[in-house]
């Protein structure tokens, strides 16, 4: 348990630092960089399931599964089934760092919303969705089921007002890029509905997450070409 404290620490530090001086190029990549990576959750969840060695189904079973640090059945109130994941550990500290890569990218990437107000709101939003899954890391589901499961609620649903309103802000300078904020809103809010239901939960859950951090990552690398344009124009004029 220790090392996740310790890693949690150090990432929050590393985002407190950046948030300090957003106004630095360094920390505008850095937020790029938040979420375009985020895109790597994917192999390292693969490379965490292949390493199991109790019979572990991406369809069925919860993505918390595969954080649980003990080889065991009844592992927390929802897992009668068995349970072994190697590589808990691993899994855990991406939870972690994941939810804080959320938490600072929305932060870093905020002016680029433009409607300060209502955009803060969405901020706030993807910041609380951030840090709440970066618990579920902190306290995996066989250490304090409860913790890890109330904390990590809110990136069930907070992340379908907070693209609404940012589909909203940016419409007029960029409607495709808010066609698609809405696209993978509602993709991800009918995987909530049907995970709701109980039809393959497990895919449910990672098509959940999954299209809300795929937006993260292409939104990401479409404003950092619209920043890099914009300078190369600003360039341009001066000379």
């Amino acid at each position: 348990m220790i090392q996740y404290y310790i890693i949690t620490v150090i990432m929050l530090g590393i985002m407190l630092y950046f948030t300090a001086y957003r106004n630095r190029e360094r920390s505008k990549k850095f937020g790029f960089l938040s979420w375009i990576l985020l895109i790597l959750y994917f192999p390292i969840e693969a490379l965490v399931t292949s390493r199991t060695t109790s019979t572990y189904s991406s369809i069925n079973q919860a993505m918390s599964d595969l954080g649980v640090t003990e080889c065991m059945a009844h592992a927390y109130a929802l897992a009668p089934y068995h349970i072994c994941s190697p590589l808990s550990g691993l899994m855990n500290v991406t939870f972690i760092i994941t939810g804080i890569l959320i938490a600072s990218g929305a932060i870093l990437l905020h002016r680029f919303w433009r409607d300060g107000q209502k955009t803060g709101t969405a901020t706030a939003m993807w910041v609380i969705y951030g840090l709440g899954y970066s618990v579920s890391g902190i306290y995996p589901a066989d250490i304090n089921f409860w913790v890890h499961t109330i904390f990590s609620l809110p990136s069930m649903f907070l992340h379908i007002p907070a693209m609404i309103i940012i589909a909203r802000a940016i419409k007029p300078e960029m409607p495709g890029l808010a066609k698609f904020t809405y696209i993978c809103m509602g993709l991800s809010a009918f995987s909530l509905l049907v995970l709701f239901v109980g039809f393959a939960p497990g895919l449910m859950q990672r098509l959940l997450y999954g299209f809300v951090w795929i937006w993260m990552s292409v939104t990401a690398i479409i404003l950092w070409k619209r920043e890099n344009e914009g300078q190369n124009q600003r360039n341009t004029a001066g000379d």
